[in-house]
C-alpha cells in the first residue's frame, strides 16, 4: 500500500509488494479495506503496469497503447474485463488465505480464462530454461493472458500456502520470509502505521495512570 505521505499516486510510485505478477495485479487498488484510488483508470495504465512488472516489453506497450487510442470501444471493454478479472483473482486468493473453499462459479470462470490464456502461449527456449511467450497483437485483452498464467501457476504450486493478506490494507503478498512471519504488505507503510498506533496507545495509557 502506498504511503499516506505520498500525494502523487502513480504507477511509477506504486509498490510491487505481491511477490508474483498476479498478486501485484490484484494490488492495483490502494486498499481493499478503504479503496480510494484505482491505479488502472485507463487502458494505457494497464499496459504501463504490465511493463513495470516485466510482463511485456516497451515495444509491446507502444503497440497496445496505439491500438487502444485507435479503438476506444475495445479499450474500454478490455479495461472492464481487467477489473472483473482483478476482483475474481482477489476473491480466489483471499479465500485461499482464509482456508475457505473458492466460490464454484469463480473457480469455473477462472478455469475457463486460464484455458484460453494458455492456448495463446508458446514455449520458447531461453538460455538454460524454457519460458512462455505471448502473441499480444491479437486483442487488447491479450495483456491479461500472462496475468492469468501467473495466477494459475501460483494456484498449482506449494507457494499458494505462502500467500497472505495484509491486515492493514488487504493487499495480497507471498510471505517468503525464513520463518513465515511476515504480516504486513510493507513495513514502510502498513507496518509503520501499526507501530505508530501502538505507540500512541501506550502513550495514552500512561497518561491515564
Amino acid at each position: 500500500m502506498q504511503s499516506m505521505t505520498e500525494t502523487a499516486r502513480t504507477l511509477e510510485t506504486l509498490e510491487l509488494a505481491g511477490g508474483a505478477p498476479c498478486l501485484d495485479f490484484v494490488n492495483t487498488i490502494n486498499s481493499r479495506l478503504d479503496p480510494e484510488h484505482d491505479y488502472l483508470i485507463q487502458y494505457s495504465d494497464l499496459a504501463g503496469w504490465a511493463s513495470k512488472v516485466g510482463l511485456i516489453s516497451p515495444t509491446q506497450v507502444s503497440h497496445l497503447q496505439k491500438r487502444a487510442k485507435e479503438n476506444s470501444a475495445e479499450a474500454q471493454g478490455a479495461l472492464e474485463t481487467t477489473r472483473t478479472l482483478r476482483e475474481l483473482l482477489y476473491r480466489i486468493f483471499s479465500n485461499a488465505v482464509k482456508g475457505s473453499e473458492p466460490n464454484k462459479k469463480d473457480l469455473e470462470t477462472f478455469i475457463a480464462s486460464y484455458g484460453e490464456a494458455i492456448s495463446h502461449g508458446r514455449l520458447v527456449k531461453e538460455a538454460d530454461h524454457f519460458a512462455t511467450a505471448w502473441k499480444l497483437d491479437e486483442t487488447l485483452e491479450a495483456v491479461l493472458w500472462p496475468i492469468v498464467h501467473s495466477a494459475g501457476r501460483l494456484l498449482l504450486s506449494e507457494e499458494l500456502g505462502q500467500v497472505k493478506e495484509c491486515p492493514g490494507c488487504g493487499w495480497l503478498f507471498l510471505d517468503t520470509s525464513k520463518n513465515q512471519t511476515r504480516r504486513w504488505c510493507s513495513m514502510d507503510t502498513c507496518g509503520s502505521r501499526d507501530k505508530m498506533r501502538r505507540y500512541i496507545k501506550r502513550k495514552q495509557g500512561k497518561k491515564k495512570q
